[in-house]
């Protein structure tokens, strides 16, 4: 079968010859339909990171997908062939109490694997084989955009956490406010923009920050969904004297994330998404008055990655919600498919103003 190989810590891909997966009675036999590109894939393309499966030179790329049954293993009960489905991407290590309790995300060994970045072939590949509890149902009326449910993932895992954070203020006087709850997103690519509507369509006052104008697609959605949208590409001060109770970090820049500790107001969370590169290079950090700030104001700063099955089914029940609310603007942040032989554009280009690129499998071809 055909599939997007890298041999890391090597830079480069190539389309090429695999094996077919092995099905057994206990697995599920997916065909893959089409897969979204991000930026770990490009990195892990670029050599910076991405782990082999155990005895092999070769990963196969992609751990954001959609797929539809093709075969059901003898043993499985509650799949059925064509039914479309979503695969999550950790595979918990086995031996601490967050995985045994199917809450990978939270591993405490570091033993985990992950399809398509470390330790395991991902999804990039004409199939795939995986047993029924990594394998999330899809409707097929999200057809059009279920392959951002991995991404959305994400997203849910991550206000879940700032949620957490806000609950302690459960038991006081005043709680909840009688505002609504102002939220920042720094970066309007896949991650942001999924992050804008969930926070939206729950109530908050949203405002989306990125370093383009008002003529991207991702300013034009923001719109359509009331959030504001501000550019950031002269610095923060954009932003006038705002401050905010929860902002979510989706940007990956190391320098902007201490900045945003400047945005919190009193009892602020942020919540950072982005992975920074490991660039040794130093820059100057006011660290006294952040920390004074964090401590005198009661400020919470927590990092979030990766997601469990139950993010992914939150994130069906929020696809729904997105399109019963705003039309198609969830399917809108896919702004370029391509079949999968034109790997190269979303894997070793720049992204430009394109929110999320899809590539196609033959099986999903129009």
């Amino acid at each position: 079968m055909q599939a997007l190989v890298v041999s890391p810590p090597a830079p480069g891909v190539t389309l090429r010859e695999m094996p077919e997966p092995e099905m057994s009675a206990e697995s599920v036999l997916v065909e893959v339909l089409e897969c979204g590109i991000c930026g770990t894939d490009r990195d892990i393309v670029a050599g910076k990171y991405g782990t082999p499966p155990p005895g092999s030179k070769e990963l196969i790329l992609g751990h954001e997908n959609l797929g539809q049954v093709r075969e059901v293993g003898s043993r499985v009960s509650g799949f059925s062939v064509g039914d479309l489905v979503v695969a999550t991407v950790r595979r918990g290590c086995g031996s601490c109490r967050f995985c045994r309790s199917g809450h990978s995300d939270f591993c405490e060994t570091g033993r985990f694997t992950e399809r398509g970045i470390n330790g395991r072939h991902g999804y990039l590949a004409a199939r795939y084989a995986e047993v029924p509890e990594y394998l999330v149902k899809v409707p097929s009326a999200l057809r059009s955009h279920a392959v951002l449910l991995e991404p959305l993932s994400v997203v849910e895992k991550a206000v879940q956490q700032g949620r957490a954070v806000r609950g302690r203020f459960d038991a006081l006087p005043g709680f909840p406010p009688e505002r609504p709850l102002r939220a920042l997103v720094t970066g309007t690519g896949a991650i942001g923009m999924l992050a804008a509507l969930v926070l939206a369509s729950e109530g908050c006052s949203v405002v989306a920050v990125d370093r383009h104008g008002a003529d991207t697609p991702a300013a034009a959605l923001l719109a359509r969904i009331g959030a504001a949208h501000v550019d950031t590409a002269a610095g923060l001060a954009a932003l006038g004297a705002d401050r905010f109770d929860l902002i979510l970090e989706a940007s990956g820049s190391p320098t902007l994330d201490f900045d945003l500790l400047g945005r919190l107001a009193p009892n602020g969370t942020i919540v950072l998404t982005g992975i920074p590169g490991a660039d040794p290079t130093a820059f100057p950090v006011r660290g006294g008055a952040l920390l004074r700030s964090l401590v005198l104001e009661n400020q919470v700063l927590v990092g979030s990655v990766n997601a469990n099955r139950t993010h992914f089914e939150r994130g069906l029940a929020h696809l729904a919600a997105f399109r019963e609310r705003w039309g198609d603007v969830a399917e809108r942040l896919v702004t370029e498919r391509r079949p999968i032989a034109e790997y190269a554009a979303p894997l070793l280009g720049k992204a430009g103003a394109t929110i999320k690129s899809v590539l196609t499998l033959p099986a999903g071809a129009p």
